[in-house]
């Protein structure tokens, strides 16, 4: 199993959230078109939170409530629902697989990015990790962002060698239900992996400073509230911008 990550210098880390339990509020931003993209999304919540004893709660876009879909500013309507998701969430969790990154999870990644959010890239796509050029495994415009942590994680791989080892030696008389059964074990054991380095992502993303200056801090969210356009910053009251402020300081995730 490859992994990557950020090395955090102790100069980055944020004492506040040292010690922190928590929960704190991940926004998974990532693939969410297909019943296989969805029910991982589910499956990767489900674990996060239970191997952090909850201190880790993942925010799917895919389970939000959406009321108002005859409405004609419908497009927008759903991209500021979404994007102020992001601004609430403590963290940010980018899946990054695919030969072409999701452009949605692109997008929410830069918000997250601008108002200087603990962030972890995640990449479990097989294609390409092992190559040197500079694009790979993808743009070089995600790359090297602050306050983030990068998981590469070579999940084929990875179930191939849980497959060889579960079924060392091989017995003849395999039946249908033996090998699903230990599919079903190679597959729940991936996930559990998974979501351990997931988790460790996150914290280490959370003791990361913010990339700004103090008297900046604040300030980039009350700028995004105008930015997006189509009617965001009515979707995003000053109030509740305070009240988001407010609890993000709390955390040490401001």
């Amino acid at each position: 199993m490859a992994l990557t990550s950020d090395v955090i210098p102790a100069a980055d880390l944020t004492p506040e959230t040292a010690g922190s339990a928590g929960p704190y509020t991940v926004y998974a931003a990532g693939g969410m078109f297909t019943l296989h993209e969805l029910a991982m999304n589910v499956s990767i919540k489900e674990a996060v939170w239970q191997l952090s004893n909850g201190k880790f709660e993942l925010i799917l876009p895919q389970s939000k409530e959406l009321r108002d879909l005859d409405r004609p500013d419908i497009a927008a309507y759903i991209r500021n629902a979404d994007l102020i998701q992001v601004v609430q969430a403590d963290v940010i969790l980018a899946r990054f697989d695919g030969p072409e990154l999701d452009a949605g999870t692109v997008v929410e990644f830069m918000v997250a990015k601008s108002l200087g959010k603990p962030a972890v890239i995640l990449r479990c796509d097989h294609h390409r990790l092992s190559s040197q050029t500079l694009d790979e495994p993808y743009n070089l415009m995600v790359k090297s962002w602050p306050r983030t942590v990068t998981l590469h994680l070579d999940t084929l791989m990875a179930y191939l060698g849980r497959w060889a080892a579960h079924r060392e030696p091989p017995s003849e008389g395999d039946t249908f239900q033996a090998t699903l059964q230990a599919e079903l074990d190679t597959v729940q054991q991936g996930l559990h992996d998974l979501a351990t380095k997931i988790v460790e992502g996150l914290e280490a993303a959370v003791r990361m400073k913010s990339p700004y200056p103090p008297e900046y801090q604040e300030l980039v969210y009350q700028a995004l509230r105008y930015g997006p356009g189509g009617g965001f910053d009515q979707m995003l009251t000053q109030n509740e911008l305070e009240n988001i402020l407010e609890r993000l300081r709390a955390k040490g995730t401001l």
